[in-house]
């Protein structure tokens, strides 16, 4: 029956909700932390493949650019991230009390 089929699905929901409910939160500075250990990881891994195809050693061109366009990418994001993070703390600095 179809009422049968949407019963599961409620009861889906609920298993959902409870879940994400009983996550644990993580706190600002270890979300920023690992952001900045991931953005390292991937500046190195370009530098890397940059050093190795300079050296000569058998690299594909195109999984070099690759790299170098993911590392530019994340670093584009975080330093907008820092920009907005820093306009918001200007912003709340000026408000009155």
């Amino acid at each position: 029956m179809a009422i049968e089929a949407i019963g599961a699905l409620d009861a889906l929901r609920l298993n959902a909700a409870e879940q994400t409910a009983a996550a644990p939160t993580t706190d600002f500075s270890t979300v920023v932390g690992q952001g900045l250990s991931h953005l390292d990881g991937r500046l190195q891994a370009a530098d890397a493949a940059t050093q190795a195809l300079a050296s000569g050693q058998n690299v594909p061109v195109h999984e070099v650019m690759i790299a170098m366009e993911q590392a530019r990418m994340e670093l584009t994001f975080a330093v907008e991230v820092r920009n907005r993070l820093f306009e918001s703390y200007q912003e709340l600095a000026r408000m009155q009390l």
